[in-house]
């Protein structure tokens, strides 16, 4: 009788604390950020758990990141990784600090830089081949103080901005931040 009341107990306490755990119904603000990101991409396998949103400050200013993480396992020696991010600046204009982080990367001979356009919103791709295999880093201005960021490790410029053509921009640009309680 005992063993069974503590295992029952145990049960219960165990259902109650996943019922704790498990997401709300429905996202709020910052993880309504996530869901104009895609959950999968062709050709990638998506991690099996998405990262927790983070909030962190740069030299543009404080913000809120959620990502989504993707790979593709090639061979034995070579993986390519491709990280999906939205950073949002809190209502900050970064426009100008993105245009001239990538007139600063043009300066480096080993450093491609490519403009491009992707749903009416202006991107930028900067590409370092200074070691044996590129790195690409995809700015998307979504708002003035609202970005796309693709990463990829073993990932050209090209590839990177195919891969971010994925994103909702719409959907990005239309989550509204919830005020905090």
């Amino acid at each position: 009788m005992g063993k069974r009341f503590l295992a029952a107990g145990f049960l219960l306490g165990l259902s109650l604390g996943l019922a704790l755990a498990a997401p709300p119904d429905k996202p709020v603000w910052p993880l309504t950020l996530r869901e104009a990101l895609p959950v999968q991409m062709p050709g990638w396998v998506a991690a099996p758990r998405d990262e927790l949103p983070d909030e962190d400050e740069n030299e543009m200013g404080p913000y809120v990141e959620v990502a989504r993480f993707f790979q593709r396992i090639e061979s034995p020696t070579l993986a390519r990784q491709f990280r999906v991010v939205v950073q949002d600046y809190k209502g900050k204009d970064v426009t100008e600090s993105i245009r001239r982080a990538v007139a600063e990367a043009k300066k480096n001979s080993a450093v491609e830089t490519r403009e491009f356009e992707i749903g009416g919103r202006k991107g930028f791709a900067v590409t370092d081949r200074s070691g044996p295999r590129p790195t690409t880093l995809v700015t998307v201005i979504v708002t003035p103080s609202r970005l796309v960021l693709g990463q990829g490790a073993n990932v050209g410029g090209e590839d990177a901005i195919a891969l971010i053509r994925n994103v909702d921009y719409g959907r990005v640009a239309s989550v509204q931040r919830e005020p905090k309680r």
